[in-house]
């Protein structure tokens, strides 16, 4: 049985590939993947994450601190990229600033059975947007509809 160590060396592995379509593999039926203002269902993780490898194509995962429970981890790091496609974010799209960026992120991740059964990726998109050169205030903050959200 995988480990919860093993599931996200596994995940990270494959998002910095960019070989993600084989990331549902890594996930109980039940799962969900969620970050700041999206939800979606392992079969729908590919799509989420190529548009961040796309706004990011040469995307760095550093990790920096991570806990263990017999259920689960938590993982700190610190992503880098620079900004060469669009960016799609609860607030609007990001047209590509061509800005070298990093931000933080943590990600908890549970594991029932072997498989990952919650991921939540934790990070402040005011601290990455600001990294963009770009300020909340000047973007739409109105619902979006998001192609990708579980439906609630």
């Amino acid at each position: 049985m995988r480990s919860a160590e093993r599931l996200v060396e596994q995940q990270y592995a494959m998002l910095l590939r960019r070989d993600v379509a084989r990331l549902p593999d890594l996930y109980a039926r039940d799962a969900f993947y969620a970050m700041p203002g999206v939800t979606v269902r392992p079969i729908e993780l590919p799509a989420l994450l190529r548009t961040w490898t796309g706004a990011f194509p040469d995307l760095r995962v550093d990790p920096t601190g991570r806990v263990q429970t017999a259920g689960g981890a938590a993982v700190e790091q610190r992503l880098t990229g620079t900004h060469t496609g669009v960016l799609h974010s609860p607030f609007g799209t990001v047209a590509p600033t061509g800005r070298a960026v990093s931000w933080d992120v943590v990600d908890v991740v549970r594991v029932r059975r072997g498989r990952i059964a919650a991921w939540r990726s934790y990070f402040d998109w005011g601290q990455l947007l600001a990294e963009l050169g770009l300020h909340l205030e000047g973007l739409s903050r109105e619902p979006q509809h998001d192609p990708l959200a579980l439906p609630v």
